[in-house]
């Protein structure tokens, strides 16, 4: 997807969320971001062995603090998910789930 295709399926999934919806503090207009792409880790036990890999992803909101949930979306714009810090030698934020929408995103975190 392209930066303007991000933009527009966010505006249109936005229209969705009561302005005056609250999650973690702040309103979903405040948590958006200009779009951006970003590498999370994401972290699976299988087996009782821990698998990783990474994967890009758009970043299209995040709460202000630089330790808070960051507000994803598949390339293919079909999913909306969050990541987080992981642990304090990660490299990137770690996947905690897709969520659908960007309404069910933004009230999960």
């Amino acid at each position: 997807m392209t930066l303007d295709e991000v933009e527009k399926t966010v505006r249109i999934q936005a229209l969705e969320v009561d302005p005056g919806c609250i999650s973690h503090g702040i309103t979903l207009r405040q948590a958006l971001v200009l779009p951006e792409r970003i590498t999370i880790t994401v972290r699976i036990v299988q087996n009782g062995t821990i698998k990783e890999h990474n994967e890009e992803v758009w970043l299209v909101g995040c709460e202000p603090s630089d330790s808070g949930y960051r507000i994803i979306m598949r390339e293919d714009g079909l999913q909306f998910g969050l990541a987080s810090n992981g642990f304090p030698n990660d490299r990137f934020p770690v996947f905690v789930g897709w969520y659908g929408s960007l309404k069910s995103a933004f009230l999960a975190m």
